[in-house]
C-alpha cells in the first residue's frame, strides 16, 4: 500500500499543572516520530501489510532520523523526497494532565513540495491496491489521487487541511474525519451541515465519498457506506495521550479492508486499535 503526506518528528509536552498562558510552565517532553501518513504507514507496517511512504523532508538531522525510522520499521522509502535548504516538517503538542491536546502548532511547508509528479512516479500498477493521502498534501496532488481508479482512503488531518478535498468526493474510497472537519468542509463548499452526525454521515455519501468513519471522540463514531449506517460506540479506555489515535482507527480500518473485512467489521477493529492507542505514550503500538 501507498501511503502519501505528512512525514513529521513530534515533540509531545505534558504540562504537570494546569497551564497559565502567558507564562513558562512545568511539564514533561518526548520526541518521536510522527506524521499522518507517516503513522498510518507505521501502523499498517505493524499490522503486516506491506507499505511505501510518499512525502518531503528536509536535509536535515531530523529528516534523516526520519527515514532511519522508517527503514527500520520496515517502510519504503524511495518516494520520500529528501529537499536541500529545506527544514524537516514538526509538530508540538502541548497536553494536559489528563492527556487531551490543549494546543498544537505544526511547521509544516516542506510537505507542500509534495507534487504531482512525485504521486505518480509512485503510484501503484494494480488498480486494486488501496493508497492512503491524508490532508497535508497540496490540493494538486489530491486531485490527482481522486481521478486514480485504485481505492483512495484520506484523512482530513485538521479544519483548515480539510479544505483541500473538492465539493466533489467522487473518487474517494474512505474518508475519515471528526465532525469539526466534516462541517468546516461543507461550510467551504456551501454544503447543508446538519447538527446530527448520521446525518451528516449521509451528506459526505451524498457528495460522492463511498465510506465515511466520522469520528467523535468519547461519542464514538459513525460509520457510513453503500447500505451502511451505524454509530460505534466509543471502546473502554483510560487514555494517558491522546495522540495518534485517528491514525491508529484509520490504519487499523485500511488493513481489515485489505484482508477482505466488511466495513463495521473494519472499523471495529481501527476502533480499538486507537482504544489502546490512547492507554500508551506510544503513537503507535508495536503490534
Amino acid at each position: 500500500m501507498l501511503c502519501a503526506g505528512g512525514a513529521v518528528v513530534d515533540l509531545k509536552v505534558r504540562f504537570t499543572a494546569p497551564p497559565v498562558f502567558g507564562t513558562s510552565n512545568p511539564g514533561t517532553g518526548v520526541s518521536s516520530l510522527g506524521g499522518v501518513a507517516r503513522n498510518v504507514a507505521e501502523n499498517l507496517a505493524v499490522l503486516g501489510i506491506p507499505v511505501e511512504l510518499l512525502s518531503s523532508i528536509g536535509d536535515d538531522g531530523a529528516g534523516q532520523g526520519l527515514l532511519a525510522g522508517l527503514r527500520a520499521r520496515g517502510i519504503g522509502t524511495a518516494h520520500v523526497a529528501v529537499l536541500p535548504g529545506e527544514t524537516t516538517a514538526q509538530y508540538v503538542a502541548l497536553l494536559g494532565a489528563d492527556g487531551e491536546l490543549v494546543m498544537g502548532a505544526a511547521v509544516m511547508a516542506v510537505l507542500d513540495r509534495i507534487t504531482v509528479e512525485q504521486l505518480r512516479a509512485a503510484w501503484p500498477s494494480d488498480e486494486s491496491e488501496w493508497v492512503f493521502c491524508d490532508g497535508n498534501l497540496p490540493a494538486p496532488v489530491l486531485q490527482e489521487a481522486l481521478g486514480k481508479p485504485n481505492p483512495v482512503a484520506f484523512d482530513a488531518v485538521s479544519t483548515h487541511k480539510v479544505l483541500r478535498l473538492p465539493r466533489d468526493l467522487s473518487g474517494l474510497a474512505l474518508l475519515s474525519c471528526n465532525r469539526q472537519e466534516a462541517r468546516a468542509w461543507a461550510a467551504h463548499h456551501g454544503v447543508p451541515r446538519p447538527s446530527d452526525d448520521r446525518a451528516m454521515a449521509s451528506v459526505l455519501l451524498e457528495a460522492g465519498a463511498d465510506a465515511v468513519l466520522l469520528t467523535r471522540g468519547v461519542q464514538g463514531l459513525v460509520v457510513a457506506g453503500p447500505g451502511v449506517l451505524a454509530e460505534l460506540p466509543a471502546v473502554p479506555a483510560q487514555p494517558i495521550d491522546v495522540t495518534g489515535a485517528g491514525d491508529a482507527l484509520i490504519g487499523g480500518t485500511l488493513a481489515g479492508l485489505v484482508r477482505g473485512a466488511d466495513l463495521i467489521e473494519a472499523a471495529q477493529a481501527g476502533a480499538e486499535r486507537a482504544a489502546r492507542t490512547v492507554e500508551s505514550e506510544l503513537s503507535v503500538l508495536p503490534l
